[in-house]
């Protein structure tokens, strides 16, 4: 590879001062938290970057000349190493563009299980911590983040997403903005089915024909059941088609009632909710009454919905009197 970058820069000295230009470039890293350390940035067991299997697919798939993947490689190669057990995003180089502020960034999955993120929030703030710009980006395009695997990812934040416009040469920083555990972010962990239920929405499942399709990961609501203390319980069905077990970090579920009014929105915050290669898990997730901004709300009543990457095909489930699904 070496005489490839040699070739790229023009020599040895080149490289070198590309070296430079790299650790000059890279920004902090930023973790999402999914350790479970409170700073996981002060941690010092680390992964060297050269540990982790680099994947080119994502933006730039299909579009590389050979050497530009070889610079990719080693732009990846140098920088810091990552704290062992998280999930980083580490920009390399970011410039404004006609169309809004570039950022390029490797995301660097240093623990032992796949990960696959729904949404991104992600801010860009100034030297004084200021946020200049908020975007939240769809990411299951990417697909899951292998375990001890990176990939590229570009994050635009168009001109229109800025609070203010940049000074000239002025440099942006990325930020995760982590999803606030207030009163509509639930923690508790979802509730697994009896038998009889478990057999119950297999059944329903295979009735609807809601099989797993390889390579592709699903969220379905099945029904919704009237819980304890005026709270409602959302059955949900989890398909990955995928060759690698997922984690799945939060589900956001929303409730609207029978004039389509919106009557809850909950972002499940998860932790060790996996499933298996190319299977299926059905779980129950509780939407406590505090959550729900409308008085006297039955289940037969509402309709759940689980957001999808794609906005305009969210899948939609009514609960009726047999349980079945009105789509």
């Amino acid at each position: 590879m070496s005489w490839l970058l040699e070739n790229w820069f023009g020599g040895k000295e080149s490289l070198e001062q590309a070296r430079e230009e790299i650790q000059r470039y890279a920004q902090k890293e930023v973790y999402l938290g999914v350790s479970g350390l409170e700073n996981p940035e002060q941690s010092s067991t680390r992964m060297a970057p050269q540990d982790l299997f680099l994947s080119l697919y994502g933006p730039w798939d299909n579009k590389l000349e050979e050497n530009e993947a070889e610079f990719l490689r080693f732009v990846h190669d140098e920088l810091p190493p990552v704290v062992r057990d998280e999930v980083g995003i580490i920009p390399f180089f970011s410039t404004p563009t006609t169309k809004g502020y570039l950022v390029l960034t490797f995301i660097r999955n240093a623990s032992k299980r796949d990960i696959a993120f729904y949404k991104l929030p992600l801010s860009l703030v100034d030297e004084k911590g200021e946020v200049v710009a908020k975007k939240t980006f769809d990411m299951l395009k990417y697909g899951s983040v292998g375990d001890k695997s990176s990939r590229p990812a570009e994050f635009l934040f168009s001109w229109d997403a800025f609070a203010r416009m940049p000074e000239q040469d002025e440099q942006l920083f990325l930020r995760f903005d982590a999803p606030l555990r207030k009163k509509r972010t639930v923690s508790k962990q979802p509730t697994t089915l009896t038998p009889v239920e478990q057999a119950h929405y297999e059944n329903m499942a295979a009735r609807q024909q809601l099989t797993v399709q390889p390579g592709e990961v699903k969220l379905d609501p099945l029904d919704i059941l009237p819980a304890d203390e005026g709270a409602l319980k959302v059955i949900v069905l989890f398909r990955n088609g995928l060759d690698k077990r997922v984690e799945f970090t939060e589900v956001p579920i929303l409730l609207r009632d029978r004039d389509g009014a919106e009557v809850a929105r909950v972002r499940f915050g998860l932790k060790n909710l996996h499933v298996d290669a190319n299977s299926s898990l059905i779980w129950g997730f509780t939407i406590p009454n505090e959550s729900i901004t409308k008085p006297y709300v039955k289940a037969e009543e509402c309709s759940a919905y689980i957001p999808d990457p794609k906005p305009e095909k969210i899948r939609r489930v009514r609960r009726t009197p047999r349980g079945g699904i009105v789509q």
